[in-house]
């Protein structure tokens, strides 16, 4: 080795200097032609050279990160597995680059889990089932504590040979796994094995049979205690539960829970299925006739019969069954009366009927107990009783001791401890004395504390001992997505992995290429990119990948360097490959331009984005703030019909885990009201959240709450920094970062051609000293023949055919069979082939726009090759305008609004078929007993107002208000309104969004009625701004229980109105008799109300419809059709006149409204859910004072409650 002197200051200059560079800035940073740091690019680099590509078998973490520390990468191990597994992490990175598997500890082959039908499987059985393609499932604890089902998936060998230590449990159970395996403890915590210590008690799970007197009141059911409810579940509930979250079944399929293959102990999911009653009877009674159509199956009942009660201990159980029954039935004082009166009167009748059996039976009786008295044993053993008794009265002194017994007895007989099962039991351990009652013991001795009754008196959950085996197994695991923790059969709950967690020790982990991360590789040994000398000078590295796929824009970047940081987001692979494909033909495009493509971030976890101003600003400057939500929802629960919101999407780099602990948080220090339950329904389908909402809650406020105090709302801070050159740090707008890709690309292309073109070259030059040779062949083959050496050969062929070295040396290596005409035939096309290629390849290198295309023309098989949808939702304007209507087409749109509140956006060509299809085509998929209470027409651009019967006005876009199909039930209204619980749709009126273009349909006036007969008109322009927390339309009079709005009608200031009330008056007036009046006026009356009486219908009598119809219809089930012709005008706040004849017989006026000649069907709906359709049309045209027609029969105590017209 020489040694050279250098001056100390050149020295530091050019080494230490330039490693504090890459230090503080090329580690921190990616550069901006791959979108790599060094040590991500050192990682896919080892793993490119150790040929673990897509489809190779997986490799050990550990193998990849000792390759790296080795040969690029001087720093410590955490560094590079953190970037390792980063890589591998969906949830990350849009588009991972790493395909990785791994685990949390294992166990032996031998350790058994705890299955669902009712199996405790080894694992090594698990994984011979999971191969043969059986679905198993388990016992999880999920994020709320409760015990719920999970599928088992990819059970397992991790690691051969692994060290492993064994639990000993406190009722006798052995389990054997790796020390680093967690443990779930009783309080919800985890704990490694190793760690462990004998005071930890585990969460435990208790299994039992059910009996008669359990709450499902049924015998041979598995039943699963609950912990954190305290309390017996079914098992086959729990599956139940599983098929109805991942949607296997709807639960109005029925009401009962059917084991499919007639096995109570078989509560797998797959084997449960929700059934009506008499299916399930009629199901139940065709398996039992066609069993007893076997000879062998009632031979085999009839033996079951006698070998039962062939048992002692089953005539022992029956005994005493029958005996509790009894001891229970005299506990009754009737029973008891009953008895003794039936007794009484037994024995005085047959003693009237005998009374020589009075002295009889005396005499005998004393006979009998002297005769006894006289026998030494029977004396003996009954002073031995009379002791026996005494002494339980005075021995065992210690309460504690008698109240232990008592919980360890009531543990074993129950597998549960509590007051009710410890007082069953108290009894009958010490018949002769009394022990310790449960409330005294349980405060006595143990402060109250259940926890420290359940550590010293309930097995299966209290550790013995842990200690290291000498010998080393194999070891497996398992797969449950979601909770991330499993039963095993010794009682106790395990982890698998869980929210948050770091990854495993690399030893346990293991790892390949995904199939894009090859293409960040592809091209590399066609001298396409630069390489400098390793940290160590021993080997090169490259100082970029050529990368095919625009890297740095499609999984974005984090870091953080001295006095400056990036914080690039992840973006859709089709958007940035479209962008590029537009840059390379409009060289002078715009990032507006670009933002037809590029529409936001995409980030891998889904969610909103909002206000596309901003997003395009940042991508302008390279900076800027993105303001991200989860994607949630307002359901109606189907149960109570309360409230849920459902959480489907959060924002990127947000925990589920940690969100959900401080949304719980939130809710305990009430700074979030109205949430009753918050459950992690997550699964391998993705996240669900379910936030179950009290019935006084108003949900839209809830959710908002939500956005406001958690992480469901969060401002993603972009700014692209990157390295220009691997070496200037830069913010670059979004179309720099696209160009300097594009000019790497094009240099990779580049190199890559001229690559291809030098060794094209080389092949060609040495087929056409083949073609020379073949040509020249009995020549060649006698100057072989001549020369003495190989050698003299070689300098033969050069001199006598002007051949090079590499020709001359191809030619004495060619085989004989070459001599063969297609041999020969395959040189000279393969010699065409090379020059053509030639030729192209010199084209391209001579042309930039046909490289160019050639760089297209690879986005677009790239985009081809990894098609993605967009997961980011980008809502146009910013969050709380939601002004949109520039993104949204302007048509006509039909919105029905059902009486439980669903809501729905129909095309108006499925009102058209609704109409012309008769009545198998109206209607919507709505609830049992619900129904389409309001339809009306709109533009996509309109504003809808709705009223409530409280004289409140709310107010969204018809836009906002989802599409539906016609077979849809739609969506809650609480989604986009905020109304309160008692709160009632009672009107829906769609306005212009220009009030200009309201006024010249000739609409200028909202007109209200409530029930008293009061009436009120407001300009619409008082209602352009109605907040979405609602405005009070009208001051109500009475308060709580007084007056109800329910007409709000759009007129012109120049039409008519009919009023119509429950007694059969009505009235008509010009609507100018009404002033216009201002949101918080009363308004006038509209008619003179008698006697109680009530509106019951009002509408506008339009110009068009003075001619028209007026639909009248009574309680009791008769309506009419009376012309207009026959109401003649009046002035306001009259008494009005009659419109019908109101008898017992048809019932008071329940609606009255004028009809459309469009309108073909009436639907009435009565108070208890019976719902009819008729024709209008069969509805007879009467007069005023008229009873009307029947046009439903009402039962006894019914009445229609409601009508709608169609």
């Amino acid at each position: 080795m020489k040694v050279e002197p250098r001056e100390i200051a050149q020295e530091m200059q050019e080494s230490y200097l330039d490693y504090a560079m890459s230090v503080i800035v090329s580690r921190a940073l990616p550069d901006v032609r791959d979108g790599l740091k060094p040590v991500h690019r050192r990682i896919l680099f080892s793993m490119h050279e150790q040929g673990l590509r897509h489809n190779a078998k997986y490799r050990k973490c550990a193998t990849v990160v000792g390759d790296v520390i080795g040969k690029y990468h001087p720093h410590g191990d955490a560094a590079i597995y953190d970037a390792l597994a980063r890589m591998a992490q969906d949830f990350s990175l849009r588009y991972p680059l790493v395909d990785g598997q791994g685990n949390f500890g294992c166990f032996t082959k031998d350790t058994k889990v705890k299955l669902t039908d009712g199996r405790d499987l080894s694992f090594e059985g698990l994984v011979e089932e999971y191969q043969k393609g059986k679905r198993n499932y388990t016992y999880t604890v999920n994020a709320l504590g409760l015990i719920s089902v999970a599928e088992i998936k990819n059970p397992r060998l991790t690691k051969k040979a692994a060290e492993v230590v064994k639990i000993v449990l406190d009722n006798g159970q052995e389990i054997k796994c790796t020390p680093n395996h967690r443990f779930l403890l009783r309080n919800g915590a985890y704990k490694e094995a190793r760690d462990l210590k004998p005071e930890n008690s585990l969460m435990p799970l208790y299994q039992k049979i059910s009996e008669e007197t359990d709450r499902i009141h049924r015998e041979g059911y598995v039943l699963i205690h609950q912990p954190k409810k305290n309390e017996w579940v079914p098992a086959h509930h729990l599956a139940d539960n599983y098929n109805l979250t991942n949607r296997k079944y709807p639960k109005s399929a029925g009401r009962v829970r059917h084991h499919l293959d007639f096995n109570k102990l078989n509560n797998n999911p797959e084997n449960i299925a929700r059934l009506g009653w008499q299916e399930h009877w009629r199901v139940h009674y065709e398996h039992a006739a066609l069993q007893h159509q076997h000879a062998d199956y009632r031979a085999k009942i009839a033996q079951g019969r006698i070998n039962y009660w062939a048992q002692p201990a089953n005539r022992i159980k029956q005994g005493y069954l029958m005996a509790e029954r009894n001891r229970a039935n005299w506990l009754d004082p009737q029973y008891r009366e009953n008895k003794r009166r039936f007794l009484s009167e037994a024995t005085k009748r047959y003693l009237q009927l005998h009374p020589e059996k009075k002295e009889e039976l005396s005499t005998q009786l004393s006979t009998t107990l002297r005769r006894l008295w006289q026998d030494p044993h029977y004396r003996l053993r009954m002073r031995q009783n009379i002791i026996k008794g005494n002494k339980n009265h005075t021995t065992n002194q210690t309460g504690k001791v008698k109240f232990l017994n008592v919980c360890v007895e009531t543990v074993k007989r129950f597998s549960f401890l509590d007051k009710e099962h410890y007082e069953k039991v108290r009894s009958k351990i010490y018949p002769y004395g009394a022990a310790t009652r449960w409330e005294s013991g349980l405060n006595k001795y143990f402060a109250g504390d259940i926890d420290l009754v359940q550590q010293k008196a309930v097995k299966n959950h209290r550790i013995v001992k842990v200690e290291k085996l000498p010998q080393s197994e194999d070891v497996y695991d398992l797969t449950i997505e979601g909770t991330h923790n499993f039963a095993l059969a010794a009682g106790v709950f395990v982890h698998n992995s869980i929210d948050g967690d770091a990854p495993a020790a690399y030893r346990y982990t293991e790892c390949r290429l995904k199939n894009i991360a090859e293409e960040m590789l592809a091209d590399i040994d066609k001298e396409t990119v630069d390489w400098t000398p390793t940290y160590d000078g021993s080997r090169e590295e490259p100082m970029v990948l050529p990368a095919k796929v625009p890297q740095l824009l499609l999984n974005g970047s984090v870091g953080i360097a001295v006095g400056m940081a990036t914080n690039i987001p992840p973006h859709n692979l089709g958007e940035v490959v479209d962008a590029l494909a537009h840059i390379i033909d409009n060289p002078k495009a715009t990032s507006e331009d670009l933002m037809q493509f590029v529409k936001g971030p995409d980030f891998p976890t889904g969610g909103i984005i909002y206000n596309k101003k901003e997003i395009a600003a940042a991508y302008a400057s390279g900076r800027g703030p993105i303001v991200m939500r989860g994607q949630a929802e307002i359901v109606e629960a189907k149960s109570n019909k309360a409230f849920q919101i459902i959480i489907n999407e959060i924002p990127f780099q947000v925990n589920k885990a940690t969100l959900l602990e401080h949304l719980a948080e939130l809710v305990k220090d009430k700074k979030i009201e109205g949430v009753k339950d918050i459950r992690d329904e997550s699964d391998k389908d993705g996240i669900r959240v379910a936030i179950d909402l009290k019935s006084d809650a108003y949900p839209q406020k809830v959710l908002n709450k939500l956005y406001k105090l958690t992480d469901l709302q969060k401002t993603f801070h972009l700014n692209m920094l990157a390295l220009v050159d691997g070496l200037q740090p830069q913010v670059l707008p979004l179309k720099s970062v696209l160009e300097q890709y594009l000019r790497h690309r094009q240099l990779m292309v580049e190199r890559r051609v001229k690559y291809d073109l030098k060794k094209a070259e080389e092949r060609r030059h040495i087929l056409e000293g083949l073609s020379q040779a073949l040509d020249h062949i009995d020549e060649v083959i006698e100057t072989i023949k001549k020369s003495e050496t190989k050698e003299d050969a070689f300098h033969n062929l050069i001199k006598k055919f002007k051949l090079s070295e590499i020709q001359a040396n191809a030619i004495l290596e060619m085989r004989l069979q070459t001599l063969a005409g297609l041999e020969r035939k395959k040189i000279n096309d393969e010699l065409a082939e090379k020059r053509k290629l030639i030729a192209h390849y010199a084209e391209l290198l001579a042309d930039p726009k046909k490289l160019m295309g050639v760089v297209k023309d690879e986005f677009k098989e790239i985009k081809t090759k990894y098609p993605s949808e967009r997961k980011t939702k980008v809502q146009a304007s910013a969050v709380g305008e939601f002004k949109e209507e520039d993104l949204i087409p302007l048509e006509e749109v039909i919105i029905t609004l059902s009486r439980d509140g669903f809501i729905k956006r129909l095309p108006p060509g499925t009102y058209r078929a609704q109409k012309r299809g008769g009545q198998g085509k109206i209607g919507a998929a709505v609830a049992e007993e619900d129904f389409i209470q309001h339809l009306i027409t709109a533009s996509t651009h309109d504003n809808v107002l709705f009223f409530t019967s409280s004289g409140k006005v709310f107010q969204t876009k018809a836009h906002e208000i989802p599409v539906a199909t016609r077979t849809s039930k739609g969506r809650a209204l609480v989604n986009f309104l905020e109304t309160g619980p008692e709160e009632i749709i009672t009107a829906i009126v769609p306005i212009k969004m220009d009030l200009k273009k309201t006024a010249n349909l000739g609409e200028k006036f909202l007109v209200m009625i409530t029930r008293n007969g009061i009436i009120k008109k407001t300009a619409i322009e008082d209602f352009a701004n109605v907040r979405r927390s609602g405005l009070v339309a009208i001051k109500l009079k009475g308060g709580k229980g007084g007056d109800e709005l329910n007409w709000v009608k759009l007129t012109s200031g120049k039409d008519e109105l009919i009023l119509v009330t429950r007694n059969g008056q009505s009235i008509r007036f010009s609507e100018s008799d009404v002033r216009d009046m201002g949101r918080s006026a009363s308004g006038v009356n509209g008619i003179k109300l008698k006697n109680g009486d009530k509106i019951a219908g009002a509408d506008v009598v339009g110009v068009k419809d003075k001619e028209g119809e007026l639909l009248i219809v009574m309680s009791r089930g008769y309506a009419k059709r009376t012309k207009l012709k026959f109401y003649k005008c009046q002035r306001r706040a009259g008494s009005g006149i009659k419109t019908a004849k109101v008898t017992a017989k048809t019932g008071e006026v329940v609606s009255a409204r004028i009809l459309d000649p469009l309108e073909q069907d009436l639907i009435v709906v009565s108070q208890k859910g019976q719902i009819i359709r008729t024709a209008i049309g069969g509805v007879s045209v009467l007069g005023r004072a008229t009873q009307g027609v029947r046009v439903m029969k009402m039962k006894e105590g019914d009445q229609i409650s409601s009508i709608t017209t169609l």
